[in-house]
């Protein structure tokens, strides 16, 4: 986890900034809308030298914040790679890639709200998933181990 928080704190150190639709901005990341199955918040696609992260259009704000930071901690964390291929033609786990992700938007998230947290005498994991909108079982899998 000290790879995933290194980056996070790096990109916010050259960007000075959290918020992960600013950030995808300026990496030149293009976000997306797109009607999508409900079972489907959103994925990355490279075509040529270009990015793109498609979200599910139905998806509240703070849902769509959250996958967006998923998606980025996928391109930040992983490159190169390719779940779906991996997950048919190998062996590797690509839950990993997924908690990495999660832990990647958890930090980031964090990040956005660090002014509120800061304020609090004790922070725990379930403060940290209410305060920025991460789901709990992120926050605690995150933060808690």
């Amino acid at each position: 986890m000290d790879k995933i928080r290194c980056c996070v704190n790096e990109l916010i150190d050259r960007y000075h900034s959290a918020d992960p639709q600013f950030l995808c901005e300026r990496l030149g990341i293009q976000i997306l809308d797109q009607d999508l199955p409900a079972c489907v918040n959103g994925f990355t696609v490279k075509m040529l030298e270009m990015t793109f992260i498609v979200l599910n259009s139905a998806l509240d704000y703070y849902k769509r914040r959250f996958t967006m930071a998923h998606e980025l901690g996928h391109i930040m964390l992983h490159k190169g790679t390719n779940s779906i291929e991996l997950s048919t033609s190998t062996y590797f786990c690509v839950s990993k890639y997924e908690r990495e992700a999660d832990a990647f938007a958890a930090w980031l998230l964090m990040e956005c709200e660090k002014s509120e947290l800061s304020l609090m005498e004790s922070v725990t994991a379930e403060d940290i998933s209410k305060i920025a909108h991460i789901p709990k079982s992120v926050a605690d899998q995150t933060f808690n181990s």
